[in-house]
């Protein structure tokens, strides 16, 4: 890749071609150093990117090229709602009924609606669950009948994020929603949600005479959204309240939270994005194709803080061989913080079941193991090592702490060459050719697929010391 310096040595090479223009040129003339400045530096841009494209066919480097391929593969930025479970306390004297729909709120003002009701005797106190979400209606009338005819859906006012969309037409009538119009007839009333590399989402129609429904010009649909604020972190306890009251009686009942039964999740970020772009591209919603039971559920489920899952073949490698092991997958995770666990094994279970209900399922807890490792490092003494110390333990945590995308998959091992390149890369102290680090990983001899690896303060041991030069130093 050639850099801007590179193109300005090419045109000083050949400017005294041009005896005019060279000595305007090297007077410094704005008119000419401006115009061949930009010109260098556009060339270095497209140099770049010319870089960049030779890469992008192994590993996908830029953000776009993430976003067009998750677009590709129908990973659309959907969020998944809280579900909290309530107490539901009756002060009054008769029973009393939380009915589904009814809405209420939390103490930070966040919208939710009865999921599931329950009635409460008097002086008694019930549980209901409810979703932390809102929903909005537009109407939208085709202009112009085509084939797989597409309503780009708006986003909320409120910067909220999408969870469910529905349809129907005007006279009532559900749509249904059917992934890649698989399996699907001439003429079945049926829909695909999709999206651009721009995160625009839209509702797609079938192909009259083909597959699916053609809308007609002039029909009118009406698109019901499901909108939620995304990943949630509630304490227990928490006071919550009804948006509105129709009799006394709810004056008298008292809500708090009993358990965050799932955290919620905000839609995929682009870390999660660059890592399920990796898997192969014939994939698609039911994990039957390559058996990428791993990807259905992150899929899914992208907040889970640490996701493992293998086969038969692994857990035998690491335990023995069993009957019990035979058509059996095994998943360790960790839920999202203040998710219930239980709750969540019910949805990666169903999740397995509705890909292939043919294999025994079986959980198996996390075991934190944190990778040790130790940084020794020599630095021109114009630095600070406590700041440069600091720096090593940040980027370290940044690339392979707890929250990092490459520590949230069983099996995970740390390269030598990888943790040298990213502190040359990110640490300007070891960038001069007089500084020297050395990087030894604690071995781990019994690692096991359930695992949960990641470095930690404690686990690191970070030592910086003054080499006895000056970088760029002139004088005595």
């Amino acid at each position: 890749m050639y850099l801007k310096s590179d193109f300005d040595t090419a045109v000083e090479n050949v400017i005294d071609n041009y005896p005019t223009v060279a000595a305007r040129y090297k007077t410094g003339d704005p008119t000419v150093v401006a115009l061949i400045g930009s010109i260098t530096q556009v060339a270095a841009m497209l140099s770049q990117q010319l870089e960049i494209e030779g890469i992008e066919a192994f590993q996908k480097v830029r953000d776009a090229t993430v976003l067009a391929d998750a677009a590709l593969r129908g990973l659309v930025p959907q969020a998944t709602p809280s579900r909290v479970s309530l107490n539901v306390q009756n002060t009054d004297v008769s029973q009393y009924t939380l009915v589904a729909g009814r809405t209420l709120s939390d103490a930070g003002g966040n919208a939710y609606v009865v999921d599931t009701p329950v009635t409460v005797a008097a002086g008694q106190i019930g549980t209901a669950e409810c979703l932390q979400q809102t929903q909005r209606t537009i109407s939208v009338t085709i202009d112009a009948s085509q084939p797989f005819y597409q309503i780009l859906v708006p986003p909320a006012a409120d910067g909220s994020f999408i969870a469910g969309i529905s349809v129907a037409d005007s006279a009532g009538n559900e749509f249904t929603y059917t992934p890649g119009f698989t399996n699907v007839s001439d003429g079945e009333r049926v829909y695909n949600v999709e999206c651009d590399e721009y995160q625009n989402i839209y509702v797609r129609f079938g192909y009259g005479g083909v597959v699916g429904y053609q809308p007609a010009t002039g029909e009118t649909f009406i698109l019901t959204i499901n909108d939620t604020v995304g990943e949630l972190s509630i304490a227990a306890g928490s006071p919550f309240s009804l948006d509105y009251t129709l009799t006394p009686q709810d004056s008298l009942i008292k809500l708090s939270l009993n358990t965050l039964l799932t955290a919620g999740e905000d839609p995929i970020d682009i870390a999660t994005l660059r890592a399920l772009c990796k898997y192969p591209s014939a994939y698609d919603e039911n994990a039957v194709y390559l058996g990428e039971f791993d990807f259905l559920i992150r899929r899914n489920l992208p907040g889970l803080q640490f996701l493992s899952v293998w086969n038969e073949e692994v857990e035998e490698s690491v335990r023995g061989a069993s009957v019990d092991n035979i058509n059996t997958l095994f998943v360790a995770f960790v839920p999202p913080a203040g998710g219930d666990q239980a709750t969540y094994e019910t949805l990666i279970t169903q999740l397995i079941a509705g890909a292939d209900d043919s294999y025994k399922i079986n959980f198996v807890a996390v075991n934190v193991v944190p990778i040790g490792a130790t940084i020794t490092a020599q630095v021109a003494r114009v630095n600070d090592a406590s700041a440069v110390q600091a720096q090593i333990l940040q980027t370290l945590l940044g690339a392979y702490g707890q929250t990092a995308t490459p520590a949230q998959s069983g099996m995970f091992s740390v390269q030598y060459k990888a943790i040298y390149a990213l502190l040359r890369a990110n640490i300007a102290a070891l960038q001069d050719s007089n500084s020297d680090f050395n990087v030894v990983i604690a071995p781990d001899t019994t690692q096991k697929p359930e695992d949960w690896r990641y470095m930690s303060p404690a686990s690191l041991t970070i030592t910086v010391t003054l080499a006895n030069y000056q970088q760029g130093y002139w004088g005595n």
